[in-house]
């Protein structure tokens, strides 16, 4: 008997899970507060399971486990989206009117925002000895964001850590991303983030998706390059190509999607969706003033929100009556997140602005029948978990994409904010209101609930494969190591391409030959 005890013992022992209590760094160099709300669960969770995490971000947490230790990046960079003021977006140009030049443009704009954000930002983070400090130390497991730069990247390398790399995105995969772990990106039916496309593109949609995804990659790879002479000046080293770090170090890519919402894409077994992540399922209470608006609502409450970066209050007087208007007709209640003056709660008619909101708790409660939402990725899968219809007014970034999948989906109607009107707002809520897509609604959130387990577990548990395997689970496509013209097979269809010239060739050559020699034939007889 002891012997066997003895036994399970030394088993038990065996079989100890190789990621506990393991040293992980997270590397979070974007100033978008919302792109780390995705990313704090996790770390939160990770550090809560007993491993020892160090996080370098611009937001340190609240009440950290002890385990737990933040280096706080300085002198963030305005980007010009933390408080965005509507005004901009009244702006009428006429070559926006144009399909093919409007996302075109669009897509020079903001990238033309997020590149300068993105190499200041790294002349900042190697020049903080805190940053370089936390790099000195060993290593299990990075966890780096995968958006607008690679300056982590090359920071791993010129501190000599080996560690393998949990990329994670806040949105979709970046177009840059694909080639790190072998997976095709191809424009004529994966659309570029940022336009309001879905996989079944026109002509001139999958035109503008492939010169618009040319533009990108293409811009993105000077940004790499700018980061890379920054590290090798300031360190006096030379690195690979930030792009190659990428590829030789990422295990797993933890993206914040699921295809009910997003819509189907080619995977591979290193992409892991994990849309919802960011979800806190615990109960809280809300305010009393809004719980009082909800339970006294007999036909219940609309939520009104544009996110955290759209300041509401600097909506111009008449889109707001056209908003205010179209509200006002209806039997349903409003709760409007509107930063304007005054005090907290204002009621006029049948919506009660307030200057902040507690947006999943609301979606959640069952008088809520409907979200205005500015599309932003969070604020939807929120809605979609929640099995609310929404009316998707998307103004940037990835928020057109997100808007047209969800319309996709059945259970969203989009209204651009620059096509508002009190007629076409009041068909939208008409839309949203009716039966049909209530249960639409409701139908695709529990597709999107269902699913092998919680996404915050499923990020905890690939996070923690890799702590145990590290370098030796690969999951890329082999396609990461080949060049283009192998990947198209651009050598093979020459060489076929030759190959049947020369038997045409060949061919004609015997085939003329017999022709010649029946010819001939033919005029020796006539001769004679």
């Amino acid at each position: 008997m002891r012997i066997y005890i003895f036994l399970l013992i030394l088993a038990a022992i065996a079989s100890h899970d190789a990621g506990d209590c393991a040293r992980i760094l997270g590397l979070f160099p974007h100033i978008g507060k919302s792109h780390f709300m995705v990313f704090e669960p996790l770390l939160r969770a990770l550090a809560e399971r007993g491993h020892h995490v160090t996080t370098v971000s611009f937001f340190p947490l609240k009440n950290p486990p002890a385990n737990y230790t933040d280096v706080v990046l300085e002198g963030a960079v305005q980007d010009g989206l933390s408080s965005m003021d509507l005004s901009m977006f009244e702006v009428s140009n006429p070559l926006m009117k144009v399909p093919l030049l409007n996302t075109i443009l669009k897509n020079i704009f903001e990238m033309g925002m997020t590149a300068p954000l993105a190499v200041s930002t790294c002349e900042s983070i190697i020049r903080q000895s805190s940053v370089i400090e936390a790099l000195k130390q060993k290593y299990d497991v990075l966890i780096v964001e995968q958006f607008n730069s690679d300056c982590m990247l090359g920071l791993t390398h010129v501190f000599g850590i080996e560690a393998p790399i949990v990329g994670i995105s806040s949105c979709g995969i970046m177009p840059w991303t694909y080639a790190r772990i072998g997976l095709h990106d191809n424009p004529s039916y994966i659309p570029l983030l940022t336009t309001p496309y879905t996989s079944k593109m026109t002509f001139i949609q999958r035109l503008d998706s492939f010169i618009s995804k040319l533009y990108v990659n293409d811009l993105y790879h000077i940004i790499q390059r700018k980061e890379r002479a920054i590290i090798e000046k300031h360190f006096r080293v030379e690195i690979p190509d930030l792009d190659e770090i990428g590829k030789n170090k990422m295990s797993v890519f933890l993206v914040n999607t699921f295809h009910t919402l997003n819509g189907v894409r080619p995977t591979l077994p290193a992409v892991i969706e994990v849309g919802g992540m960011h979800l806190d399922h615990s109960r809280k209470i809300l305010p009393s003033y809004i719980e009082k608006f909800l339970n006294e609502s007999e036909h219940g409450v609309i939520l009104l929100s544009f996110g955290s970066l759209i300041k509401t209050s600097t909506i111009p007087k008449y889109k707001e009556d056209m908003i205010v208007n179209a509200l006002g007709k209806l039997k349903q209640r409003v709760i409007w997140k509107f930063e304007g003056s005054g005090e907290e709660g204002t009621l006029t008619g049948n919506i009660l602005r307030v200057k902040w909101l507690p947006q999943y708790e609301l979606l959640k409660h069952k008088k809520i029948v409907a979200f205005i939402t500015h599309s932003g990725l969070l604020g939807m899968t929120e809605a979609v978990s929640a099995g609310k219809p929404m009316v998707a007014v998307p103004f940037f970034g990835d928020q057109p994409a997100n808007a047209a999948a969800a319309a996709e989906a059945g259970f969203a109607t989009i209204v651009p904010y620059v096509d508002i009107t009190e007629e076409r707002l009041t068909k939208a809520l008409q839309f949203v209101l009716s039966p049909e897509t209530q249960l639409n609604a409701r139908r695709v959130s529990s597709i999107w609930r269902d699913r092998q387990a919680d996404p915050l577990e499923t990020a905890v548990y690939w996070t923690e494969r890799v702590i145990r395997w590290g370098h030796h689970a690969q999951l890329h496509s082999p396609a990461r190591d080949m060049p283009l013209y192998q990947i198209a097979l651009l050598d093979v269809i020459a060489t076929l391409a030759v190959a049947i010239f020369i038997f045409l060739a060949i061919l004609w050559y015997m085939l003329s030959k017999v022709f010649r020699l029946l010819f001939g034939r033919e005029s020796k007889l006539k001769m004679q």
